[in-house]
């Protein structure tokens, strides 16, 4: 997303149909990338691994 305010209050305000019954919603992690196929590709990744603890080492050790 271009825009992570507007997307977080969003998901708070029940505007998903997957995220409104998972409020609150808080953004703990983000990266910036220059194309949306990087971006998507870089989510995937992380999506692909699965893993609390690699969630978790992503977010204590972000650049």
């Amino acid at each position: 997303t271009n825009d992570l305010d507007d997307r977080m209050a969003r998901h708070n305000q029940g505007k998903s149909q997957y995220t409104k019954s998972r409020v609150p919603w808080y953004l703990v992690y983000a990266e910036r990338h220059e194309t949306r196929g990087e971006a998507m590709k870089r989510e995937y990744e992380i999506k692909k691994k699965k893993s609390k603890n690699y969630i978790k080492w992503l977010i204590n050790n972000r650049k």
